[in-house]
């Protein structure tokens, strides 16, 4: 019995290794493990046609995923070169050889060829970075079709967010190449915020993103809850964004004068400077607002109490210790700067109130630059009000000696600088009789100066009679070529009424007393025209009477 069964066992093995060997000289080897269900001799057909080549039609039989790629003319699979399945997919070499045949390396494929290439990060991956089963998201498979999901290339989308988390939590499209490229998610270089809803100007452009768009997290302990928030801003007031410094007072319309070029520069035709605290009039409404309000100064409380908060004291302080301590609107309004409203009767009220002439003089005749430059300053505070500060010493000096006591109001008057008052008995010279009639020109006259302001001579006038009288005498009283007259006459006429014949060498008396003057006294030709002789004349009598003594009449 052992021995029939040992013979039947020998046989049974034997059939086995003649069908083996019958089936080895019709495959040319074992299928892949996802083909050996087709494994047999019947099951030929299911794959090679009549010419024993691989049908791909038959293949698309089971793999109805591929057969739809070719139909939409989409994928890898819908190339005319990759038509023949055989030219990447060899079987019959066992059940562990690969069935994906390439022909250049895998690392090497064009992956343009499937419609999707990869540029950028993506080209840096290897392919089961992406092809793996938990990013397959479009695999459908038919009845007869078995897919590896660890495995297959097939199934992948194209679409961003079926591999990538969507960082955005839905705030956005999900088309996210409108932004990113594929080199690096950050920057999103392809972003336009011109796009948006609030296109970007002026300085709004440099601000950082996150400035704007910042980190919300609804779930502080989940760290995937955090995301940076897109949409849902207040962007239709500044405020949304930015502190109103002003607090309201100014309305809540901040383009109304701001721009986005620069908060610092206002818009000088919609902005309304009477809203302010301080009102701009006058010459103040045309000047530019940088020059008030200065880069950095904006936000800063200008200060404006007294014109010195932003004028530099142009009288440098030359007022400063008046009642209104130099304030400028004492004389100055904001409709200019000059003519100054200082009025007379202010100047009134001063250490000098103006009088006489000196009310029509120009402000500037006096109070003028010092060293000729405007900037240097205009000169209000005099060290003495004595005329001789303001005025030329048209004496050259002659009568510095009475001014530096008594000033010039000496002799002149405010009124008029001709108008002269002068006291001449103050003088070594007291004028007298007619001698007060006289012009004072008439003696104090430099015949040798040119200039008529200088030609007044008050030093080193002679007090003799000839310095300012012809001696018609002819020097017949002259006593060292000086004739006194006042020994004969005085100021009040010509007249000889102090002249007494008894101080003469001939005193008259008798009958000589009652003769007339001119009856000795003749006029004679001189060298100098002619002239009445007093000295020398002949005493005797005949040189009046006579040699012939006339007889005495004897009538009684």
């Amino acid at each position: 019995m052992g021995l029939v069964m040992r013979v039947y066992g020998l046989m049974l093995i034997s059939v086995f290794v003649m069908v083996a060997r019958a089936n080895s000289q019709i495959s040319p080897g074992e299928l892949h493990r996802s083909h050996a269900f087709l494994e047999g001799i019947e099951n030929c057909t299911k794959c090679h046609g009549s010419d024993q080549q691989l049908a791909p039609d038959k293949c698309m039989a089971c793999h109805g995923r591929i057969q739809a790629q070719r139909q939409a003319g989409k994928g890898l699979h819908s190339r005319p070169e990759y038509q023949v399945c055989q030219t990447c997919h060899v079987e019959h070499q066992g059940r562990d050889f690969k069935l994906i045949y390439w022909k250049d390396g895998e690392a090497k494929f064009n992956h343009s060829l499937t419609g999707f290439a990869l540029e950028g990060k993506h080209a840096t991956l290897q392919c089961r970075n992406c092809h793996q089963p938990k990013l397959i998201r479009n695999l459908t498979v038919g009845p007869n079709e078995r897919i590896d999901s660890s495995t297959t290339y097939l199934g992948m989308s194209t679409t961003c967010l079926d591999c990538h988390k969507d960082e955005h939590k839905g705030q956005l499209s999900s088309t996210c190449i409108n932004c990113h490229s594929q080199t690096a998610w950050k920057p999103a270089e392809k972003f336009s915020h011109a796009t948006a809803k609030y296109p970007l100007s002026g300085k709004h452009i440099t601000v950082p993103c996150a400035k704007c768009h910042q980190l919300v997290t609804y779930y502080p302990t989940l760290s995937d809850s955090a995301f940076t928030q897109y949409t849902g801003l207040n962007y239709t007031q500044c405020t949304g964004c930015h502190t109103d410094t002003h607090n309201g007072r100014l309305g809540a319309n901040c383009s109304s004068c701001h721009t986005t070029e620069s908060w610092f520069r206002v818009s000088t035709t919609n902005f309304d400077h009477s809203k302010t605290k301080y009102p701009l009039e006058g010459l103040h409404a045309s000047v530019e607002c940088a020059k008030c309000h200065k880069a950095g100064e904006v936000k800063t409380a200008l200060r404006f109490g007294s014109c010195q908060d932003c004028h530099s004291d142009y009288h440098r302080g030359q007022f400063a210790k008046r009642d209104s301590k130099g304030n400028c609107e004492e004389c100055h309004t904001v409709y200019g700067y000059s003519p100054a409203r200082f009025v007379m009767a202010q100047h009134d009220k001063t250490d000098y109130p103006l009088l006489g002439a000196h009310r029509a003089v120009p402000c500037m005749a006096c109070h003028a630059s010092t060293g000729g430059d405007p900037a240097v300053k205009t000169n209000f505070a005099f060290a003495s009000t004595r005329c001789n500060v303001c005025h030329k010493d048209p004496h050259r000096g002659q009568v510095d000696k009475m001014v530096a006591a008594d000033g010039c109001e000496l002799c002149h008057r405010v009124e008029s600088w001709a108008s002269i008052t002068y006291d001449h008995s103050k003088s070594a010279f007291a004028l007298e009789g007619r001698h007060t009639q006289v012009a004072c020109l008439k003696c104090h006259a430099d015949i040798k100066a040119s200039d008529k302001l200088a030609s007044v001579k008050f030093t080193g006038v002679r007090k003799d009679c000839q310095s300012c009288h012809t001696d018609i005498h002819q020097g017949q009283f002259a006593s060292a070529n000086v004739t006194e007259c006042s020994t004969c006459h005085s100021p009040l006429n010509w007249k000889s009424t102090k002249f007494d014949h008894k101080n003469s060498r001939f005193p008259l008396d008798g009958a000589h007393r009652t003769v007339a003057c001119n009856k000795c006294h003749l006029p004679v030709a001189g060298a100098n025209g002619s002239f009445v002789r007093y000295k020398p004349l002949e005493m005797t009598c005949a040189a009046c009477h006579g040699t012939t003594i006339p007889e005495r009449s004897n009538k009684s």
